[in-house]
Parts: structure tokens; sequence; C-alpha cells
């Protein structure tokens, strides 16, 4: 059995878990509870930016690491909101939070990761191998 037809079951999974509406318990005070990582062809079957109408956050958040450079930054996600962080550069990247609250590991080209704030805030961090890249995550109240 090859290693696409072993990984295929385990990926729908975490391609539906990622894309569930999750209720989410307010007395959790951790900042970062879920991670997923994925490549970015199996991230297309559940795909989209769950992007709120203007004015208010949004409840997840693409953002893409091409160029050595963060796109969008800073970006802004509801509490219990996801940002989910796709490395387009031929070059490894991470996104480290400067507060240690969250850490991508290193995002090979293609590869994504993403990360679930349930603490309102502002989250800056950087690339551990290109420090000279930095990004932001602003985390707000549901409205």
């Amino acid at each position: 059995m090859n290693l696409k037809t072993m990984l295929a079951p385990a990926l729908v999974a975490i391609a539906f878990g990622l894309s569930a509406c999750g209720g989410g318990d307010d007395s959790d005070t951790s900042t970062v509870t879920e991670s997923a990582t994925a490549t970015e062809s199996e991230s297309s079957e559940s795909s989209g930016s769950a992007s709120a109408p203007s004015g208010e956050a949004a409840r997840a958040e693409k953002v893409e690491i091409v160029d050595f450079a963060y796109d969008p930054d800073p970006v802004t996600v509801q509490v219990g909101g996801k940002v989910t962080w796709l490395n387009q550069d031929s070059a490894p990247h991470t996104a480290t939070a400067e507060d240690g609250s969250f850490d991508t590991g290193t995002l090979e080209e293609g590869k994504l990761k993403s990360e679930t704030f349930k603490q309102a805030g502002t989250y800056a961090y950087i690339c551990e191998i290109h420090p000279d890249m930095h990004g932001t995550v602003e985390v707000v109240e549901k409205d």
C-alpha cells in the first residue's frame, strides 16, 4: 500500500476538522489550541477564507508567504478564529510567535500550517530562518 493511499483518509479527516464550525468553550484560556498541517493541493478541497462582511473580523484567514514576506500583514481574526500560513516560496519558512504562543515549524514550499487563537490580543511573529521577516495576528472579540 503506497503512502498516498494510507494518508488520504487522515488528510480528509483533517480537512473536515479544519472546515467544521466550532462552538468552542469560552472557559478555555489557552491562546493557541489547534494546529494542522497539509499540502496546498490537499487544502484546495476545503479551501476558502471565511472572510466576514466589511467591518467585521474574519473567522479564518490565509497568510501566504511569498518573496520572503507574509501577505497579508497584519491579519485579523475573531477569538476562536484560525490563521493558515501557506509557503509559496522555494525557501523554507516558519511563523513563530515572539511570545512563544505558537510555532508552525518549518514549512517547505507548498506546505501549510494552521493555528487557532482562543484569546484576544496582538501576536507578533517572525520567521526563525529569516528573522527579518515579521508579521502580526490581531485577534478581536466577536461582534
